[in-house]
This record gives C-alpha cells, sequence and structure tokens, in this order.
C-alpha cells in the first residue's frame, strides 16, 4: 500500500467488497499487532509496575484504534450522505477508510517501537495521498472531483485517534 499506491489501490478496486472480510483479515489482525507491540515494549520499557502498565497502555492502544477505526468510517460515510450521495456505499467507504488507516497503524507500531521516533508522526499526512488514490480507483473520481473528499476523509482519519487519544488521558490523568 506505502510503496506501490496506484497499483495497490487497482488491485483492491477490481476485489468483491466484504466489509466483515475485509476486518478480519485486514484491520483486526494489523490493530492486534499494535496492541501486541504496546504491550509488549511498554511491558520492556516501563520502570516500575511493569506489567500493570503494559496491561494499561495495551488497552488504551486498542481503545483508541478501534474507536478512531469505526468514529471514521461512520463520520466518512455521514459525510458521503449528506454531501455525496452518489457516493455513499458503505462497503466502498469502508474500504477507503480502512486502507487508508494502513499509516496511521505503521506510524503507531513504530513509534510504540522506538518512542524516542515520536517525529515519524509527521509521515501521518501521508494519508491524505492514499485518499486521494483511493477516490480514483474505488469511486472512478477525477481530480477535480476529490477535494472535498479527500480533505473531508484526511482529517477525520488523521485527527480522530489524536481526539481519542486525548479523550483518553482526560479520563485516565495520571498516565
Amino acid at each position: 500500500m506505502i510503496v506501490a499506491t496506484g497499483a495497490t489501490w487497482d488491485a483492491i478496486a477490481a476485489e468483491a467488497r466484504d466489509v466483515q472480510a475485509l476486518r478480519k483479515r485486514y484491520v483486526y489482525p494489523l490493530v492486534a499487532l499494535a496492541v501486541l507491540l504496546s504491550f509488549v515494549f511498554n511491558l520492556m520499557y516501563a520502570e516500575e509496575r511493569a506489567f500493570e502498565s503494559a496491561v494499561l497502555h495495551a488497552i488504551i492502544t486498542a481503545t483508541t484504534l478501534f474507536a478512531s477505526y469505526f468514529a471514521a468510517n461512520a463520520i466518512c460515510l455521514l459525510f458521503l450522505q449528506k454531501k455525496r450521495p452518489d457516493l455513499a456505499d458503505r462497503a466502498d467507504c469502508e474500504t477507503v477508510v480502512a486502507y487508508s488507516y494502513t499509516v496511521i497503524l505503521l506510524v503507531e507500531m513504530v513509534t510504540t517501537i522506538a518512542p524516542s521516533l515520536f517525529f515519524f508522526k509527521i509521515l501521518d499526512m501521508f494519508t491524505a495521498y492514499l485518499i486521494w488514490d483511493g477516490c480514483r480507483a474505488i469511486w472512478m473520481l477525477k481530480d477535480e472531483e476529490r477535494g472535498n473528499v479527500v480533505l473531508v476523509f484526511s482529517i477525520v482519519i488523521i485527527f480522530i485517534p489524536i481526539v481519542v487519544g486525548l479523550l483518553l488521558q482526560w479520563m485516565l490523568p495520571n498516565l
């Protein structure tokens, strides 16, 4: 997805879209890997009460990633239903969101393994390019038709995990 974006989106567009299969084969394994890495590396990095800290961070990571994914799906589909009803297909919307969410998940994994690489979070902006190309492949939109869809999807997919993370920090202040 990251290396050959155009060819990958073309292959995805040619597949039949099954939301449950997409979640089971792609989204859930990546989120589970991110949660596992969060547990393992927080277990290694914790200075005191390592196990409790690792479990807590894994729960927070799982909550953030799952809530962000499903919230992004709901918001993006709602946007399409209001502004672009011709594109408001649940399976197509979830396909674009799921594969565009890849960057968020990979950056989360990298920064979990090496927290000093926090500046890699800027790579979340690559999500906008994935969405741009996904709109071409999935919905066959021309360049001039993609603007609002790409803007809204990008903002939602990039910033919803930040908002959910801030909400969790607010609710669990002593982390």
